[in-house]
């Protein structure tokens, strides 16, 4: 098993390498010269070439690559080019929101998806099964930014029961914090919950059809027993993947869902940086967000020895 974490854990570090190759290229790749972007259609020839030698334009790429990853190494994301302010203290600002909108996105698609594909699973072929199915396929199907501006106008506008935007600091209070994150956690959520919905029924079928699961009923096992305990805990591997797997989800979705919504988190930070083309904000969140999808499906490989003993090597 230890020898298994390393090697994960190793296999990281060359990912990592070329997550940061494409998250500096990014100012190389994109159209037209970034100064004079920058700069703006006013701007002099000398306020071009300050802005090149700020940006280190001026320098060879290698050059510029090395001294970046450097900086990068050492907690140095770079400055902002409008707000002079530094990347990391941006981050640091805007992370709360983020995080707390997709903490309580993943822990109410977690706690919807997985009974829901459960018991689709144990009444397969009845209009349960169907319900699910087709709330899995609409939940594909819909845009997170459809769903948000809906939610909004009924809850928001027409009932008056939720805040239509902002966020409220959880040492503000539970109630309040909770209030601002329901709308846009159900919207942002939709689509991870039907994919874990599908998942979990897959999953399920197949092992419920097992010799163990038929043993476990002729020996009078409960059915929520032989769901939850025997059929649930061998089907975790896939769906832990996909979970996994749907951060990414959760991380593009952020984006959306936080300019619907208003929400002052890391994915309005990303778009107000793209339309001001504010590099080294774009750069650093980039980087943030690849490195912790990066890391949770690290977490989820290493968990794997929790369910799979034919790792644990």
């Amino acid at each position: 098993m230890f020898a298994y974490v390393i090697r994960r854990v190793l296999q990281t570090i060359p990912v990592m390498a070329l997550v940061a190759l494409f998250v500096f290229s990014l100012l190389y790749i994109s159209p037209g010269d970034p100064a004079a972007v920058i700069a703006g259609d006013q701007a002099t020839p000398q306020d071009v070439e300050r802005i090149r030698a700020s940006l280190g334009l001026d320098r060879p790429y290698l050059v510029r690559f090395g001294t970046w990853l450097w900086a990068i190494l050492h907690g140095d994301m770079g400055t902002s080019i409008f707000t002079n302010l530094p990347v990391t203290t941006m981050i640091a600002q805007r992370i709360e929101p983020t995080l707390s909108l997709m903490a309580l996105t993943l822990v109410l698609a977690i706690c919807i998806a997985v009974p829901m594909g459960v018991v689709a699973a144990w009444k397969q072929g009845t209009l349960i099964d169907r319900a699910v199915m087709g709330f899995a396929v609409l939940g594909f199907s819909v845009p997170v930014f459809v769903v948000g501006y809906l939610l909004a106008y009924v809850f928001a506008l027409e009932l008056d029961w939720l805040p239509v935007q902002g966020y409220t600091s959880l040492s503000n209070g539970v109630l309040p914090w909770l209030e601002n994150l329901v709308l846009p956690a159900i919207a942002l959520g939709g689509v991870y919950i039907a994919l874990i919905a599908r998942i979990t029924r897959a999953t399920m079928l197949e092992v419920l059809q097992q010799d163990y699961i038929r043993t476990a009923r002729a020996k009078g096992a409960g059915q929520g027993s032989i769901l939850f305990v025997h059929a649930l805990k061998n089907a975790a591997v896939p769906i832990v993947t996909v979970i996994g797997i749907g951060i990414a989800l959760l991380i593009g979705g952020a984006v959306v869902t936080e300019s619907v919504f208003a929400i002052p988190g890391l994915g309005r930070l990303t778009v107000d940086a793209i339309l001001r083309r504010d590099y080294p904000v774009i750069q650093g969140v980039v980087l943030l967000f690849s490195f912790v999808y990066v890391l949770v499906n690290l977490l989820i490989d290493l968990a794997y020895t929790l369910f799979d003993p034919r790792i644990r090597y």
